[in-house]
């Protein structure tokens, strides 16, 4: 155990931008490894054939997404950025609310840091996939936080969008995530830790409570 705390306050010292470039390049591996091995030329086919009369258009279909790949690796930097700093806002509220004396940048810090675990998630789910560990369904294939979530055992049944995307938020990689970054929230607060996870669980709860609720909201207006 105290090997683990020591790795992990070793870790949020790292150079910040170092460990962003880490995190980039595990985005850039699990894309790579996705083009290659989940989005296969079957796998389009498989899950496409019925939705197209003409063979000839699926195919074009096919060569027009592989065209576009090359973007995902520049959303990868938004993926890991945009978060970040929404996080760190909550967090920076949080700390104004409480009176806590922490710069914006060091709670920037440690939660661009936190990204990993989302990054890590990403690749391992993909290499489950490319694997056939978990099934490939196309209506599932970017997501993978389904699989591990409380909405997976709700999969059979025909529940709406507003049931399911709450339950699909409760998974073990925002679980994990919701540790890690309490750890980094002890190493700049020099607060203990169960004090840290309820500062960080409460705050970023709120604000997960309200990004669901625009989400549903937001979904109901689209499909009505």
């Amino acid at each position: 155990m105290n090997r683990a705390i020591k790795i992990l306050t070793k870790y949020f010292k790292l150079n910040t931008w170092i460990v962003f470039a880490v995190i980039i390049s595990v985005y850039f591996i699990a894309l790579t490894i996705e083009f290659k091995f989940v989005f296969t030329d079957d796998f389009y086919i498989n899950s496409l054939s019925n939705n197209y009369d003409d063979h000839s258009k699926l195919i074009e279909f096919i060569r027009s997404d592989r065209a576009m790949e090359w973007v995902n690796y520049f959303i990868s930097f938004a993926i890991v950025l945009i978060p970040a700093l929404l996080i760190a806002f909550v967090l920076n509220v949080g700390t104004i609310f409480r009176e806590y004396k922490i710069k914006f940048m060091r709670l920037f810090d440690i939660v661009l840091k936190s990204q990993i675990v989302f990054a890590s998630n990403y690749l391992i789910s993909i290499a489950l996939k490319s694997t056939g560990i978990i099934s490939k369904e196309w209506n599932l294939i970017d997501n993978n936080y389904f699989y591990q979530s409380l909405a997976c055992f709700f999969q059979d049944g025909n529940y709406p969008f507003g049931l399911m995307y709450p339950l699909q938020i409760i998974n073990i990689t925002e679980i994990v995530h919701l540790l890690f970054l309490a750890f980094g929230f002890s190493c700049v607060s020099k607060f203990g830790y169960l004090k840290s996870v309820r500062f960080v669980a409460v705050f970023y709860g709120i604000a997960m409570i309200i990004w669901i609720i625009f989400t549903v909201f937001l979904q109901t207006l689209i499909t009505t």
